[in-house]
């Protein structure tokens, strides 16, 4: 015969064990649970530096490329400046037109003619083009190739005559058509050879009138033609990503 005592421990050490099991399946779940929190962290980490490194990636191929273009124009006598940190090339009103004209002078056109095929020679190693275009960008080792969105050319001028109904709105645009029309006579390639991901030419103008100065004394120095380089933008799931990193 079983006694009391006997069947008192008998229920207290398997309560003990269905206890103990119970702890240990739960402590099993958590590190499963933690298992997964990390792993789907170390994730978004990794996808996060594969987007800013793809983003880094295109702004130094955009500079290597502004580099070499600058290199080679200066070595034709062609007088630019380079802002890097806004993928700018920039041509001052001195070497393209005469103060307050849209039409090219002749210093300006022989310039236009070797931006022109300088252009044609290196825009292809950031866009999307035809191989035999591209003779140039092996040498360059570039990280990153066919993420050019955009090259904008932008007309720019002072403020004077702003206020005195003097067109600069018009004279702005004037000018950067005409430099349009100046480069792709040179180099037809430049007005539909070379594409963006979108299979839309990368050529294009804007006009800014007095809107965006460099300089607040020196009135020569706004009176100018910009070539913007705007790369792809990032993928929105990129700068989710990115934003997610940011904040963690």
């Amino acid at each position: 015969m079983i006694s009391n005592s006997s069947l008192v421990d008998t229920q207290d050490d398997s309560y003990f064990a269905s206890f103990t099991d119970m702890l240990v399946g739960i402590l099993f779940i958590f590190i499963i649970l933690l298992v997964l929190v990390a792993t789907n962290f170390q994730s978004q980490q990794n996808q996060s530096r594969q987007a800013t490194e793809s983003i880094t990636k295109m702004i130094e191929s955009r500079n290597a490329v502004l580099q070499e273009m600058s290199r080679s124009l200066k070595e034709s006598g062609v007088q630019v400046e380079l802002d890097l940190e806004q993928g700018i090339l920039r041509l001052p009103e001195s070497i393209l037109f005469d103060l307050g004209s849209d039409q090219v002078n002749s210093q300006g056109k022989i310039a236009l003619q070797k931006l022109a095929h300088v252009l044609a020679s290196y825009l292809p190693c950031l866009g999307i083009a035809d191989k035999q275009l591209q003779t140039k960008c092996d040498c360059l080792h570039l990280k990153s190739k066919g993420n050019l969105e955009a090259v904008l050319i932008e007309g720019h001028t002072d403020h004077i005559g702003s206020d005195t109904g003097y067109d600069n709105w018009g004279l702005s645009a004037r000018r950067a058509i005409t430099v349009f029309r100046e480069l792709i006579a040179t180099r037809p390639v430049l007005d539909r050879g070379i594409m963006n991901s979108q299979n839309v030419p990368v050529l294009g103008v804007s006009g800014y009138e007095s809107r965006r100065p460099v300089s607040d004394t020196n009135l020569r120095q706004n009176r100018r033609i910009d070539l913007r380089f705007i790369m792809r933008s990032p993928a929105p799931e990129d700068v989710t990503r990115i934003k997610h990193a940011a904040a963690s």
